[in-house]
Parts: structure tokens; sequence; C-alpha cells
């Protein structure tokens, strides 16, 4: 409409124009009438487009006044003066009402330019807050592994001493336990179990995850840490009346993956889903392999996750449970890191809560 707006003031001003001409002389109330009209234009000129508009609009109804003036030419000079000072007043009403528009205009960009400097001014003030609490969130998480890392030395003693006697006389069992019988099963899930735990709180010591120089870890088919969680797990949920099954694709059974630290991972997933279901519960654990990716997936038929909790769900320290210590999650994380995979967790749309811990395979 804005673009059209020039053509409607050109138009209403030769119309008027035109008015002047075709009516006749001694009928001055209809020439006063288009005199006063003349205004109109020369002022939407001068608010729309500056001083300028206004100067231009006033010349072109000043020369579509032209032919109404030769109309007076060698009669009344008193009239004819008057008509010809109507023109000096098209001029001095675009000019004046354009100098006002000008500086109205002036004053509002300066209004607009100051708007959106404070509003540029508030995102960095907004951003700058987000950076803060940011920082703050990580001074808090640092703050927390450091005094995860104070208290898994003061512990780490005193739990080793019991886990090595432990052990031993897992090993006399082991020793004395007939070939083929439960009690020579169960007695080497103990070693194991033992072995590992012993190794999490060795990179506890620092809340961190990742192996001394030189300890690689073990090679393990993927079908093998499978087995071996089951097997744990089902003596830990003997009374517990909760559900487990685990499934391992044809075409993953034999990669080979670091036994250790994805047997603890699916461990700390699994009890972490134990504790979510609670008695008559269902655990589904899927071993799959794509693209050089491992992925295993644990779902329960829990309640899921709070919405809330979804934010800080790998934060060291924040459990959902009374009993709960707030480390497994965090760890599995930084385990599932480690390995160059991820860890993600999602509500299911039938219910319940899954984890998904993917990372690549270290040989086919």
């Amino acid at each position: 409409m804005k673009r059209l707006l020039p053509f409607f003031l050109v138009l209403s001003s030769v119309g008027i124009g035109v008015l002047h001409f075709v009516t006749p002389g001694h009928d001055m109330f209809l020439h006063d009438t288009w005199r006063r009209l003349s205004y109109f234009p020369i002022a939407v000129g001068a608010l729309f487009y500056g001083l300028r508009g206004g100067v231009l609009m006033a010349l072109i109804n000043s020369i579509a006044f032209i032919p109404h003036l030769l109309l007076y030419m060698g009669r009344n000079p008193v009239t004819y003066r008057s008509e010809l000072t109507e023109v000096l007043l098209y001029f001095a009403a675009g000019i004046l009402v354009g100098i006002i528009s000008g500086k109205e205009r002036r004053v509002s960009e300066k209004y607009r330019t100051v708007s959106r400097q404070l509003e540029e001014s508030l995102t960095r003030v907004k951003d700058d807050a987000r950076t803060l609490l940011s920082l703050e969130d990580q001074l808090r998480v640092s703050q927390k592994r450091s005094v995860a890392g104070e208290l898994s030395s003061s512990l780490a003693h005193e739990i080793k001493n019991p886990l090595g006697a432990i052990r031993g006389a897992a090993e006399i069992i082991l020793d004395e336990a007939p070939e083929g019988g439960l009690s020579r099963k169960f007695a080497g899930i103990l070693i194991k179990e033992t072995e590992r735990l012993d190794k999490t709180l060795a990179g506890m010591l620092s809340m961190g995850i990742s192996r001394e120089e030189g300890d690689e870890g073990v090679e393990t088919s993927l079908a093998e840490v499978v087995g071996h969680v089951n097997d744990t797990m089902s003596i830990r949920l003997k009374d517990r009346q909760v559900r487990l099954a685990m499934a391992c694709e044809e075409n993953a059974e034999q990669v080979r993956v670091d036994g250790e630290k994805v047997s603890q991972v699916l461990v700390n997933l699994v009890l972490n889903a134990v504790e979510a279901v609670g008695k008559g519960g269902r655990i589904d654990v899927r071993a799959t392999l794509a693209d050089g990716f491992c992925a295993l997936t644990v779902a329960d038929d829990g309640p899921g996750i709070e919405p809330d909790f979804f934010p800080k769900l790998f934060e060291p320290f924040v459990t959902g449970r009374d009993d709960g210590t707030g480390l497994g999650l965090p760890i599995s994380r930084r385990i599932a890191e480690s390995l160059g995979g991820t860890l993600v967790a999602r509500n299911r749309d039938e219910g319940g809560a899954e984890f998904c811990f993917k990372f690549p395979c270290l040989s086919l």
C-alpha cells in the first residue's frame, strides 16, 4: 500500500487542479473547498516523506493550481494576489509539516536505536546469566567430585581388606568344589566380581574411569559378557521376583569388547532397573550390532523417569532413591565416554524407562 501512496497523492493533486479548472469562476464556495483539499496531499506527503515530500507535493499542487490562476489574470488585482498567496501557503505548509515530520522521524529512529541497544544488552545479560549458571553447575559438580575423591580415598583401604578376604575364601571354595558343580560356578563368579570391584575402587580414587597406562583391558566376546552378567544378576534377583530377559543377536555374539568396562555399565543399568520396577517387574536387555557399533539396551516396565529429573540424571550424588549413592549412572556414562561411546536415557511410550549404551567394537 505504501508503494502506491505517491501515485494516489499525485492523482489527488491533479484531480483537485482539474476541479478548479472546470468549476465556474463565480462559484467561490467550491473554489475555496478545492483550495483547502489541496492541503491534504501536501500534509500526507510531508508526513510520510519528510521535507522533500512536503515541498514536492506543494510544487505539484501549485502546478495543478496554475490553470485556475490564469482565470484571474487581468481581473481584480486583489483577488489575483489572494489566489497567488495560496500557492505560497502550499509551500509553507509543506515545509512546516515536513520539518516537524522529519524531527519526529529522527526522534523515533533514535528511540528505535536505543530500543535495539537495550534489547541487545538484555540478550547479553541473559547470555551472561546462563553462562554464570552453567559455570556454577560445573563448579558444583567439581566440588562433588572432589568430595568423592576424598571419600573414596578414605574408604578404599577399608573395603580392600575384606574384599581380599572374600576373594581368598572364594578361591578355596573353587579349589575344593567338584568340576561342573554349581558351587564351582558361583565361586568363579564371586572371584570375577571381586576383581572388577577392586579395579572399580582403584578408578574411583580420583573419580576417574580410565585405566592406568599399560592396562588395556581384556577383550571378551559380547555373548560372554551378556552371559556373565545374566548369571551374576540371576543370583541377586533370586528373591526379588523380578523377571530378567537377556538376549544377544546372533551377529553380535562373537564381537570383541572390553569385558570389564562393558560388564560394569551393564550391571549398573540392570541394578537401577531392578530398583525401579520393584517386585513383579520385568527387565529386558538386548545386545545388537550395527555399523561397527554395539548397542546394549536395558528397558523396564517401571514408572519411568520424572521429567524434572532428566537434566540431572547423570550428575554425581543425584539419586531418586533414599538408599542410593548417585554414582552409578555418572560412572557408567564416563565409562561409555572412555570407550568412545554414549549412554542415553528415555521414557518408553508403553511405560517404563530405557537406557541405551552404545560403543564401538574392539574387533568383529
